[in-house]
């Protein structure tokens, strides 16, 4: 997530560029970068090359291929290697085969147990590494990740992992290129929502939010922006492709959306439990310019929705 949020931190570009500065006056070596990881790739997001440009901004590079791969597989502490031609996990890397030799010394950010990404400093050349130099990265990776944690959660609903309500009302601030192009905003209300609460605790009603927010995550087509505003309450952001009736897409999309949240079978007790939903529409920039006015006309067609529906008609299902 991470990766594709980036663009929207504030303050983490610049915390970046100063981690990369003070390694920079400290360490000399000719690169430092700040990754992030995944699985299948290694992505970086900041780098500073002295003279020859060895990892450059925007980076991306297969997981298995890359050192940061076993600076994840170090533990918590940082991974220091003076000479990649000498060292066991690096003699016959790929890596090392290329370049020849060279230095590199990385610390994982890690939060809750899992590494997001790394801070590392590299070199095609040997260099020895000092109990400073390994102070300081180490403290600069646990600064760089407490600001991406901070950044991701200011856009970040911290139950759903969807986006969130600060993150909805500053899209098009995020995206002033887009002020030019159409979008659908879908406002979808849970009906029924208090009952799991009522019925069951809040930790199933946590774990509807959670089955809801992974349904609409698999169903909304490509660039889409699903978001969390409150409790029962999601936003999906809808950009038409290239040639694409955005009135059309949108109500298939619409139409998609309620109807696998409909047939999403909750457990619970050994019983499959249904829930529906209400949705509104709003169109930018055909209902405002602004993401208040468009929220505020998506929200009334949700309710017209949800009262034009008949009691007999709405209820939850149990089986």
């Amino acid at each position: 997530m991470i990766q594709h949020d980036i663009n929207y931190y504030k303050n983490f570009d610049s915390i970046a560029k100063e981690v990369l500065q003070l390694l920079s006056q400290t360490i000399e070596v000719n690169t430092f970068f700040l990754s992030i990881i995944n699985p299948t790739k290694s992505f970086t997001i900041k780098s500073f090359n002295r003279h020859a440009k060895l990892i450059c901004d925007g980076d991306v590079l297969p997981y298995n291929m890359v050192f940061c791969k076993l600076v994840a597989e170090n533990g918590a502490e940082p991974l220091v290697i003076p000479s990649l031609a000498e060292h066991a996990l690096t003699s016959g890397h790929p890596i090392t085969r290329f370049i020849g030799n060279g230095s590199f010394m990385g610390a994982p950010l890690i939060y809750d147990g899992e590494v997001l990404g790394t801070l590392c400093a590299f070199d095609i050349k040997p260099y020895d590494f000092n109990e400073y130099d390994l102070t300081l990265i180490n403290s600069l990776a646990s600064l760089a990740c407490q600001t991406l944690i901070l950044e991701n959660g200011i856009i970040r609903d911290a139950l759903s992992n969807l986006y969130n309500r600060n993150f909805v009302y500053h899209y098009l601030d995020y995206n002033a290129d887009k002020r030019n192009a159409e979008m659908a905003i879908l406002y979808i209300d849970l009906n029924h929502f208090k009952f799991f609460n009522d019925s069951f605790g809040h930790d199933v009603g946590d774990s509807v939010i959670k089955k809801t927010a992974e349904c609409l995550l698999q169903n909304v087509p490509d660039e889409s922006h699903v978001a969390r505003i409150g409790g029962d309450e999601f936003i999906v952001l809808l950009e038409p492709s290239q040639g694409e009736d955005l009135m059309k897409s949108t109500q298939y999309s619409a139409e998609l959306l309620l109807n696998r949240l409909s047939t999403m079978p909750i457990l619970i007790n050994g019983n499959d439990y249904f829930i529906t939903a209400s949705l509104g529409i709003s169109f930018y920039p055909h209902d405002g310019t602004d993401m208040d006015a468009l929220l505020k006309k998506a929200d009334r067609m949700m309710y017209m929705e949800k009262e034009s529906r008949h009691k007999g008609d709405d209820h939850l299902l149990g089986k």
